[in-house]
């Protein structure tokens, strides 16, 4: 968005295959008309996204990516390159893009280049466009403005239509592989990444939120909160009013990993983070699922509240 500043970052390091992909494609005067990013939250998709629109601004890319210190990267930086646009739901809104969103878009794409060169719109998660915005959206796939890259970013692309995905090319990007991730959070100055990386099911930046937010310890008191729920101490509601700030999306990470826990402490008949004796084998692992389910549907729509009170539900006798 216009006037938001913004650090230029190279792709991180388990993307150097798909960086090299896309840039063999700009060297090469093969540059897509648009890009899909696909894969899990919290690996990095919209570090991507920023790389690749940062290279293709600037006016002395290297192999690492934008130089940073050209007019088109200085720009950039300041949040201020006319040739430059990022789409995503409102901070406080419902988590919708809707057409005037797109329709933002479709007039960006429309004008000329201020720089004789790309222009570039990233929007993201794509998924969170309605019926109407991917309508439209859609037209300008069709057929896409001449110079402009578009940058779809995207946890779930199945809930995207097909007419969308076929018009974008598709980078699938996976979780980093344990080494990798462990190394970079290290970088990041986490002294201890490996409980990190865990809780946040292998996607480091999920990992780094979970470090700003507490770690282990907010681990160990959404466990104390899932006891108090279970035993009826503390009601729903009340357990979803104290993790609202955490958001539904990291809870349902915490909580699928709490519901291993519980089978893992259970299987060794040993006491695990909370007593839980009113779920068997098999409850735990309707259990994990509807929580992937649930941890799906908070990356939409839904209220974090609403989202929230429901996964504290699940654990209730």
């Amino acid at each position: 968005m216009p006037g938001d500043e913004t650090t230029l970052s190279g792709p991180l390091p388990w993307q150097s295959a798909a960086w090299a992909r896309f840039t063999r494609a700009l060297d090469a005067g093969r540059s897509p008309h648009a890009v899909l990013l696909a894969g899990s939250a919290g690996i990095g998709k919209m570090r991507l996204a920023e790389a690749m629109a940062a290279r293709l601004l600037c006016e002395q890319p290297g192999a690492a990516g934008a130089c940073g210190a050209c007019r088109g990267c200085l720009l950039q930086q300041a949040g201020s390159h006319p040739d430059r646009l990022t789409v995503v739901p409102e901070a406080e809104g419902s988590g919708i893009l809707k057409i005037e969103a797109v329709r933002a878009l479709t007039e960006f794409s429309q004008r000329t280049s201020q720089f004789n060169g790309y222009r570039t719109a990233i929007l993201a998660p794509a998924e969170a466009l309605n019926r109407n915005a991917a309508n439209a959206l859609l037209k300008t796939l069709e057929e896409p403005p001449s110079g402009v890259v578009l940058i779809l970013v995207s946890h779930r692309p199945g809930r995207l239509p097909a007419t969308i995905r076929s018009r974008c090319q598709l980078y699938r990007l996976g979780i980093p592989n344990r080494t990798a991730g462990l190394e970079w959070l290290t970088t990041q100055g986490i002294t201890e990444p490996a409980p990190l990386l865990d809780l946040a099911g292998g996607a480091p930046l999920e990992a780094i939120a979970l470090a700003e937010s507490g770690g282990a310890a907010r681990y160990q008191q959404l466990a104390d909160h899932v006891s108090q729920v279970v035993k009826g101490d503390l009601s729903p509601v009340e357990a979803a009013g104290q993790w609202q700030e955490t958001g539904a999306r990291q809870v349902t990470a915490l909580m699928q990993h709490l519901a291993l826990d519980v089978a893992r402490a259970q299987a060794r008949g040993e006491r695990g983070r909370l007593s839980a004796h009113h779920l068997g084998a098999r409850d735990i692992h309707a259990l994990a699922l509807r929580l992937g389910d649930l941890r799906r549907a908070a990356e939409q729509s839904l209220s974090r509240e609403l989202s929230l009170e429901a996964l504290f539900l699940l654990w209730r006798p």
